[in-house]
């Protein structure tokens, strides 16, 4: 532990397992209708003593939820998304408690941080233990946390060796990169910066410091797993076989967590059964279990929803929704709470402005540079906001939401900031943003659209042909796409729309096989470099858009430009608020003139549930755990 450090402390409040907040911080389940009421008088008497009245919430049953897709994996390193039911398996060293910053104790009780806020060092809890049994120490946590930044199966590298939070480690120079490019797969294995101190003190080291770390160590990719589960990196052979442990092969899953419900059975791509785990250190869950059944078309969810099949409807598709059904009753801050009619059934309603923005993503390995800014031109994002989401989301001009948005300025806020800067070029940086948004603020500008194919070599005869891909049973990207389509069409370029489940095109992203993706990004912490990390063009062999890679169609003058922003700008430690605001805005214009990204809306989140379902309305971070749920059924 380093001699100079700073106490930071968040005790868990004694005897309940509560934890406190943060110190300065800022096979197919078989449908099941509704349980029927109680009669009037229990069977077998007349007494009624030891009944509840109908409504009153009881412990015990099974909640009903929806998977929008196939659980493909229970490796929180392994996966991308939140997945079905990560949140109540799973558990880090900090949480989100009901989706609400800042992050809280989970498996951790305090820490302390070295000056040179390099070091962190955690003290855990010694009463967690794992579904199969074993206490949770710190041995675990060098684990989980090595396999993060070492295991061939981590897609999530980046969260941890990445742009942002980097905890120190050695390189190997002999593994082979492209040029200019960096890698993550060149980690020398067993020297992350993380150490077992005893049982129950981890400490970590950072490359730099990082203010976000807390925020980013309470993703659901840090969750800590029992040592030696597997046997995916050096020193570890493994109790079990990969897929043994984390999928369904053989007697498997063998998967072990730290969270309030375990893994009782799972048929993949069709249902996973969790039961309230009766080891858990913390607020044991009221309910028996949590089936989440795999339902990708979201007309089928509604439908399920509606007819009592399901208890909690999260998002429903755009086309069905009406706001003039809705009836707030409360404020809670960001949230809006109250009721919304569901064809003659009242149901509650829950809607919060999101961290997240809704996004084109284009292969610039695939798609020239002009054919994207055709899109852009088309794209008119008022129309898409107030039409296709009924004005549940606000038109997007840049990838930060606006609440994440830096100010310049005393007195003019983010979302002001936000506004100001698309709309006349406010603190632009870059020739081209001097005016605002390059394609044209709240309008369809195809004639500027056909001129930039036309100048690119493109005409009627000499079409480009492109396939865009939404998510199936989004209605929302679908309807986005195809109102793009018969546009696109007048600037000579023919898209074919189609549809694949999420998982399946993030794993093609990822391997470069995409053209165009409608995408939704929420940020893991509310920090804008959660976003920027993906847009200035440091390591594009890394990302979906591959900006800057050999074969890409980009510009080199650009891409350095942004480069030097970031380098020297945002991620020094030692930079001013001045300097990474305008670092920032760089970036960003630096993406309206590649259009790597096109941003199309900041949707509110909307959650459904029914009136036997008492539930809280989940914060701005969207990570809830259903220990506190209870059913009135």
């Amino acid at each position: 532990m380093p001699e100079e450090s700073t106490r930071r402390s968040f005790l868990a409040a004694a005897g309940t397992g509560v934890a406190a907040a943060l110190a300065g911080c800022g096979g197919n389940a078989p449908d099941q209708t509704a349980t029927e009421s109680p009669t009037d008088e229990p069977a077998g008497g007349s007494d009624d003593t030891d009944t509840e009245p109908e409504g009153t919430p009881q412990s015990g049953g099974t909640l009903q939820m929806m998977a929008t897709g196939a659980i493909q994996t229970l490796d929180p390193i392994n996966a991308k998304g939140s997945g079905a039911g990560y949140n109540q398996y799973n558990q880090q060293l900090m949480m989100f408690p009901d989706g609400e910053y800042p992050p809280e104790a989970a498996l951790a009780t305090d820490y302390e941080l070295s000056d040179d806020g390099l070091t962190y060092t955690f003290t855990l809890r010694e009463d967690a233990t794992f579904h199969n049994g074993d206490d949770v120490t710190a041995h675990d946590v060098v684990y989980s946390f090595r396999r993060l930044a070492e295991s061939e199966n981590s897609r999530n590298q980046d969260d941890i060796i990445g742009e942002t939070m980097t905890i120190d480690h050695e390189k190997d120079a002999s593994i082979a990169q492209p040029e200019d490019e960096e890698t993550l797969d060149d980690i020398v294995p067993e020297s992350l910066a993380v150490e077992a101190v005893d049982d129950y003190t981890f400490e970590m080291t950072l490359r730099s410091a990082f203010s976000w770390s807390l925020f980013q160590i309470s993703g659901g990719t840090f969750a800590i797993l029992p040592e030696n589960s597997v046997g995916d990196i050096e020193g570890y052979d493994g109790e079990y076989s990969y897929n043994e442990f984390f999928s369904t092969s053989g007697d498997g899953p063998t998967f072990a967590g730290a969270g309030a419900f375990e893994v009782d059975s799972w048929s993949k791509g069709d249902a996973i059964t969790l039961s309230a785990f009766d080891g858990y250190y913390g607020t044991q869950p009221q309910i028996d279990e949590i089936v989440y059944t795999v339902v990708p078309d979201g007309n089928t969810r509604l439908n399920r929803f509606e007819n009592g099949n399901a208890d909690i409807l999260e998002g429903m598709p755009t086309a069905s929704f009406t706001p003039g059904n809705v009836n707030i009753e409360e404020d809670q801050g960001a949230k809006e709470i109250g009721t919304y009619d569901l064809g003659g059934q009242t149901v509650n309603y829950g809607q919060i402005a999101s961290l997240t923005t809704e996004y084109l993503v284009f292969n610039t390995l695939e798609v020239p540079r002009p054919v994207r800014r055709a899109f852009a031109y088309a794209l008119n994002q008022h129309d898409v906001a107030e039409n296709v989401y009924k004005g549940t989301a606000t038109p997007a001009y840049h990838i930060v939401p606006p609440a994440a948005y830096p100010t310049f300025e005393e007195g003019v806020s983010a979302g002001e900031t936000y506004t100001r800067h698309a709309e006349d070029g406010y603190q632009s940086n870059l020739e081209g943003a001097a005016d605002g948004y390059p394609y044209g603020y709240a309008e369809t500008d195809l004639e500027s659209a056909r001129q930039v194919m036309e100048e690119a070599g493109y005409s009627s005869d000499n079409t480009f042909e492109i396939t865009a891909t939404t998510i199936s049973g989004n209605s929302g990207y679908q309807r986005v796409l195809t109102r793009l389509q018969s546009k696109l069409r007048q600037a000579h370029i023919e898209m074919d729309i189609t549809e694949a489940q999420f998982g399946t095109i993030i794993s093609q992203a990822i391997g470069g096989e995409m053209e165009v993706f409608a995408l939704g990004d929420g940020m893991e912490y509310p920090g804008p470099e959660n976003f920027l990390r993906f847009l200035f063009g440091g390591n594009p062999s890394t990302q979906f858009t591959r900006w800057g890679a050999e074969g890409s169609y980009f510009d080199e003058e650009l891409r350095q430009t942004t480069i030097d922003a970031w380098e020297q700008n945002y991620a020094p430690s030692d930079s001013t608020a001045e300097e990474e605001a305008e670092a920032f805005q760089t970036v960003e214009e630096g993406n309206w003139l590649s259009v790597q990204e096109l941003p199309i809306v900041n949707p509110a989140s909307q959650r459904f549930w029914h009136q036997d379902v008492d539930v809280e309305m989940y914060g701005v971070m969207e990570n809830q755990t259903f220990t506190d749920l209870t059913l009135s059924r």
